[in-house]
C-alpha cells in the first residue's frame, strides 16, 4: 500500500528490516497479531478498507452502508494523484 508523505510522517518509524519482512508477506509493517499498531494515524487507504466493494474485508466485515461506486472511484483517483511512498 502507498501513502502520502504527510501520512507517512504521522506513522511510527519502522526499520528497513520490518519493511522488508512486511513486503515479503504482502502485508503492512504496522500490522501485528492484535491488529493495526498505528490505527489512530492510519492512512486514508486503510480507513477505506472494508467500506468499498473493491476493498472488501476478507473476514466479511462491513459497514451498514458501503461507500457508493462513484465516491470510491473519486477516492481512488485522489489516491493515485497523491500517493508516492510505499508503507
Amino acid at each position: 500500500m502507498t501513502a502520502s508523505s504527510e501520512e507517512m510522517a504521522r506513522l511510527p518509524i519502522k526499520t528497513e528490516a520490518e519493511h522488508a519482512a512486511a513486503l515479503v508477506e504482502w502485508s503492512c509493517p504496522h500490522l501485528g497479531p492484535s491488529g493495526c499498531h498505528a490505527y489512530d494515524e492510519r492512512p486514508l487507504i486503510c480507513r477505506l478498507f472494508g467500506t468499498t466493494p473493491r476493498l472488501a474485508c476478507p473476514n466479511g466485515c462491513r459497514p451498514e452502508r458501503m461507500v457508493d461506486e462513484q465516491t470510491e472511484r473519486e477516492v481512488h483517483a485522489f489516491l493515485r494523484q497523491t500517493r508516492q511512498v510505499l508503507v
